[in-house]
């Protein structure tokens, strides 16, 4: 198998192009799209772990928590057979016994969703809590969820957040947004939360963060369940469309303001171009790209005319466009990933498919012949306004770098790119100029090849302060970052769900010329060769010309 590892990368590496990136930095400073890796930490009053100091933090004026209702009147609605499948009854009158056990240890009617959580995964009910899926947990959630008091709003401090790189990265983006707001004091930045199950949720916090770093914000309220009620005329069930569409419940009771907010925005036919005709930049949010997708891109695979007006804005330098995390993901012309491990991604291969809900073999709610690890990608790609690479994030803490391979490999896609958490990738869509910017890096893979139980491929990895230009097929120029930044966590050789590989690939730097790990039944063997290039940055060994291939292997001892 080893053998037969070895011939595969061989393979891969013969077929790249492979044309020696020299050190010319671009010198177009123009950036179109912002890609941030996702892992973005803010200091806010919903988020007091990323602050330095929380005493600014006001209780009374500021939302710091979600509140939930353990009377007796919103148990029973949380559990009622009107909002549970009948296959799950069973299910549904333990979590109704739960909710009476939690209340009555508790003695509250009123508690916070952290003591919830708490209270509902020690040991009585911690098997209970185990066996429901996301969907089920967001339900009871949802339902038992207090009313958001309208005066108080999530609020953010940049001023006292612990990590500076996520500072930096919100800021860029609002010096991009600036550079095309023409003689305007402040730029106008749009957001959207349409990758959200709950649109709501996070709307004070990026308008916090955009107004604290000098820019007008607005919430760009659209989303596939208002795209849904639009087609359909109805605007005024918003709240049932929700429920249908994305499995929240109750929205307009517990966001009255914001709901009646997109409800108006839902019969007014000309707002969303009238929005963008207003921005200077429009920022996606992170969470799941199909649902952003499903806001953007029509059910026979043509883009909106709201899309199509955000492509030609970009297009003319009118507007740039941000995002992070899922956000990021979505902009890809190429083939579009949207859920799957390392591990399951090399075994089982890729499927064009919708990706699986979360926890869907906990209710039987998964899709045909795909299980809760399954790597899935819509064929077609996601907003079309990338058009370089597949994009994948929260990238090597994840350990993703196999199941980017495997997409790569199976959809014969030339170049990929994961980024990293609390990173952005910086883009000229007319002359392919980068940047990174950050904590972390940037992987490129180039002309994967696959088998039906490993991949391989050329690789590049570059960290933050590094830059160079892209083609659809390859990097094509590169010049290496020279940071002191060292990542301040405990190196690890988890390569199929953690940082192993990257932390590992930093002997490639020294005299070492593999790596080679294990974990589990697979094997990861990374090398450079006569036309690798190497630099170490911050502790980081960044790499021109690698090659890495990944292979299941269950026959060996390992």
């Amino acid at each position: 198998m080893v053998k037969s590892l070895f011939s595969l990368i061989s393979l891969a590496v013969m077929s790249s192009v492979l044309s020696a990136p020299s050190n010319a930095a671009a010198e177009d400073t123009y950036r179109h799209l912002l890609l941030a890796g996702g892992g973005l930490k803010v200091c806010s009053s919903f988020a007091s772990d990323n602050c330095d100091d929380v005493d600014w933090i006001d209780k009374d004026t500021m939302r710091t928590d979600r509140y939930l209702n353990l009377s007796k009147k919103f148990r029973s609605r949380a559990t009622a057979e009107s909002v549970w499948p009948t296959y799950r009854e069973e299910t549904r009158k333990k979590v109704a016994d739960a909710l009476e056990l939690i209340h009555d240890r508790l003695k509250e009617d009123i508690v916070p969703e952290r003591v919830f959580l708490r209270e509902f995964t020690r040991r009585a009910t911690q098997k209970l809590y185990n066996s429901l899926s996301d969907a089920e947990w967001n339900r009871i959630i949802d339902i038992i969820e207090l009313p958001v008091p309208d005066a108080a709003r999530e609020v953010a401090n940049l001023d006292e957040n612990l990590n500076d790189e996520s500072k930096v990265i919100f800021k860029r983006f609002v010096e991009m947004a600036q550079s095309v707001a023409d003689n305007k004091q402040k730029p106008t930045i749009y957001f959207l939360t349409s990758a959200s199950r709950n649109p709501y949720d996070a709307i004070d916090f990026y308008n916090s963060v955009f107004e604290q770093l000098g820019a007008e914000a607005h919430w760009l309220p659209l989303d596939s369940a208002l795209v849904k009620a639009q087609r359909e005329g109805r605007c005024d069930e918003l709240a049932k469309v929700q429920q249908e569409e994305r499995g929240t419940y109750e929205r307009d009771r517990v966001h009255r303001e914001r709901y009646q907010q997109q409800v108006a925005f839902c019969k007014d036919s000309d707002a969303a171009a009238e929005m963008i005709a207003d921005a200077d930049g429009l920022f996606f949010n992170g969470g799941d790209q199909n649902l952003t997708r499903s806001t953007f891109v029509k059910a026979n695979n043509e883009p909106s005319d709201v899309l199509k007006t955000i492509i030609a804005a970009v297009q003319q330098k009118e507007v740039v466009v941000g995002g992070t995390s899922a956000g990021t993901a979505v902009m890809t012309s190429k083939p579009m990933i949207s859920n799957g491990t390392t591990a399951q991604a090399i075994k089982e291969g890729a499927l064009a498919s919708d990706p699986p809900p979360f926890g869907c073999d906990l209710d039987t709610t998964c899709p045909p012949n795909v299980e809760p690890d399954s790597l899935t990608y819509h064929p077609l790609g996601g907003l079309s306004l990338f058009h370089y690479a597949t994009l994948d994030t929260h990238f090597s803490e994840r350990g993703r770098q196999g199941r980017l391979m495997r997409l790569a490999a199976s959809s014969s896609t030339p170049l990929s790119i994961g980024i990293d958490e609390n990173t952005a990738m910086e883009v000229n869509l007319e002359s392919g100029a980068f940047n990174v910017i950050g904590e972390r890096g940037a992987f490129f893979l180039e002309d994967a090849q696959g088998t039906e139980s490993a991949v391989a491929g050329t690789f590049h990895y570059l960290v933050a302060g590094a830059s160079g230009v892209i083609s659809p097929y390859g990097l094509q120029t590169a010049e290496f970052a020279e940071g002191d930044d060292v990542v301040q966590t405990e190196p690890t050789t988890n390569f199929l769900t953690d940082r192993g590989f990257i932390d590992s690939m930093r002997i490639l730097c020294g005299e070492r010329q593999q790596v080679n790990l294990l974990n589990k039944d697979y094997r990861l063997i990374a090398q450079r060769g006569e036309s690798s290039r190497v630099q170490s940055s911050g502790g980081e060994c960044q790499i021109i010309n690698g090659s890495i291939g990944i292979a299941w292997q269950p026959q060996e001892k390992l």
